[in-house]
């Protein structure tokens, strides 16, 4: 099959607002071109239920950054929350001038709350649809010098005289080779590694991956959260934690508050939550029956509950892989130390989450580092390099085996024999020069995964929290 070559000025590898934010800032000289693995819209960020926090409202951004750093257990950097926070200010304001409509009620903007926040800053659109009404407003707006291409699997990134200037792909079957004078992953993160996750399952740290493999450096990757409350059915779902900030509380079967012991209740930071529901036997239901306007205010969520005939008034809740805080070490415009290459979003680590994000900060960090990479992306001289890539030999079922083994270890109190297991399971494997989009697709995730296991291996060895400290911080939503 004959290579497909494709040449723009900046290639963005996503198409949830991380890559969009970007796009949309970028000088309308230059060619951008976006890429999804699967449609466009198979981002996180299309799901996002909870909204968009700012200060836009507040005095200062001061009580926003207390909160962030409080919920990170002052493991976030300073410095870069003051960014998110203040430039995070101008961002409602900013979406609305692309016409972004957010919720309102009689007296102005309906704001919400959620987990750790002590103050209603949660902005809304559409209740608890977010990301997906967010999202189809910004694409829209985006302008005639942005192309996207759908179905794209990046596998590799081409590199030549120490600086990035392209990518290795397939467009479906058909292999393709992107040349451009910068690249910037907005890939996401890590959930759709396994199946209990609130993740798109396109997103499986393919960054991470793409990033090691041209030399970048990665960063905490042991820092993983679980959010405290997916639907406890057979398919996860995520219940948004606005429905808290609504006076949800959490329960156990005979109705007692699960966290009644902690001064912020049932809206204590997300990694609290998330080690109590999972040290406790029973279920534990959301009680919703002192939230007003449940079906107005929480659509989403009230289908849902109707599709699988819950109760409203009671839903079963577990925690679930929610969000990745560590990944591709960035400087506070987005740039990595191998030129020519950015991160932005998810995927990066820009130092403002620390060891637990705080609710609703993830869309904002999209939305005001989006802008900063617009601003330093630089462009290199393009090239007609191409990069040879192996990939590992192993069929559909056997790879469907070593999946399920990362599902027993990527958990909020991982059991090491199992990470062991896997890592000596994919040391074995064979390589192959015979790529296809699935070897690729199959060899990605389990590099992504390997990376993980070796992090949080790594954080053991080093004494840094034994397990159960790590379910309080490190490994939680």
């Amino acid at each position: 099959m004959s290579l497909h070559i494709e040449r723009t000025d900046i290639l963005i590898i996503g198409t949830g607002l991380a890559a969009v934010a970007t796009a949309l800032h970028l000088a309308k000289s230059f060619s951008v071109l976006l890429v999804s693995k699967g449609e466009m819209t198979e981002s996180n960020s299309d799901l996002a239920q909870g909204g968009i926090a700012s200060a836009y409202l507040e005095k200062s951004s001061t009580a926003h950054k207390e909160d962030t750093m409080l919920a990170s257990k002052n493991t976030s950097c300073a410095e870069r929350v003051d960014i998110l926070v203040e430039e995070g200010r101008q961002a409602i304001e900013e979406m609305e001038r692309f016409g972004v409509r957010f919720d309102r009620e009689e007296g102005g903007y309906a704001l919400g709350r959620e987990g750790a926040h002590r103050l209603n800053r949660i902005f809304h659109v559409g209740g608890d649809e977010t990301g997906r009404h967010v999202m189809r407003q910004l694409r829209q707006s985006l302008p005639d010098n942005v192309n996207v291409l759908e179905r794209v699997l990046v596998h590799d990134l081409i590199t030549r005289d120490g600086k990035v200037v392209g990518a290795m792909a397939f467009r479906d079957e058909v292999p393709i080779r992107i040349e451009a004078g910068a690249v910037v992953l907005a890939t996401g993160g890590i959930g759709g590694l396994i199946d209990w996750t609130s993740n798109a399952r396109t997103v499986t740290g393919d960054g991470l991956v793409l990033a090691n493999r041209c030399g970048a450096k990665l960063t905490h990757l042991q820092r993983i959260q679980f959010h405290p409350t997916l639907l406890a059915t057979d398919e996860p779902h995520l219940v948004t934690e606005a429905l808290r900030g609504a006076g949800a509380t959490l329960v156990d079967e005979e109705g007692n508050h699960v966290m009644a012991h902690h001064p912020l209740g049932s809206l204590a930071p997300r990694d609290d939550v998330a080690r109590i529901l999972t040290e406790r036997m029973g279920t534990v239901y959301l009680d919703t029956t002192n939230v007003t306007r449940l079906r107005e205010r929480f659509p989403k969520l009230a289908l849902t509950c109707d599709k699988l005939r819950i109760d409203p008034r009671r839903i079963p809740v577990r925690p679930g892989l929610h969000f990745h805080m560590g990944g591709i070490e960035v400087d506070d415009m987005g740039r990595t130390d191998v030129d020519g290459l950015y991160a932005v979003g998810e995927v990066a680590d820009a130092g403002i989450h620390g060891m637990n994000r705080l609710a609703s900060n993830s869309l904002l960090e999209c939305w005001v580092f989006g802008k900063r990479v617009a601003r330093a992306v630089r462009l290199n001289q393009t090239t007609t390099a191409t990069k040879e890539t192996l990939v590992y030999d192993i069929s559909p079922v056997a790879f469907q085996a070593l999946r399920a083994q990362i599902g027993r270890w990527l958990t909020i109190s991982p059991s090491l024999d199992e990470l062991k297991g896997f890592l000596q399971n994919t040391q074995t494997l064979t390589m192959t020069k015979h790529v296809t989009r699935q070897l690729s697709e199959q060899t990605l995730q389990l590099d992504a995964a390997r990376l993980l296991a070796q992090s949080i291996l790594e954080m053991e060895r080093n004494d840094e929290y034994d397990i159960p400290t790590r379910t309080a911080t490190s490994v939680l939503d």
